[in-house]
């Protein structure tokens, strides 16, 4: 488990240097984006439980990369790319 949990760790610090980079996303997205990526470090931390919240942690996570497709695709794929690490993790 350590091994998924490093995974996240890098794939979390790609996403906060892309949403340093993304100077065209909305304050909205990046308190959101923001808020989750703090759950994400919990649970990299295990300090955090898999609960049936992190459902909703997936689901706006996956809504969120449809949406940045066409205006931020590194930072979509970016969160990808921590949607499958959350899958391997059973999140």
């Amino acid at each position: 488990m350590s091994n998924e949990n490093d995974d996240l760790r890098d794939q979390l610090t790609t996403l906060h240097n892309e949403l340093e980079k993304a100077k065209t996303l909305d304050p909205e997205d990046r308190d959101m984006l923001g808020h989750l990526m703090s759950d994400m470090i919990l649970i990299a931390q295990g300090d955090l439980e898999k609960e049936p919240h992190h459902e909703s942690l997936r689901e706006q996570l996956e809504r969120k990369a449809g949406e940045f497709d066409l205006d931020h695709p590194r930072l979509a794929g970016v969160v990808r790319q921590l949607l499958d690490s959350l899958g391997k993790m059973g999140i």
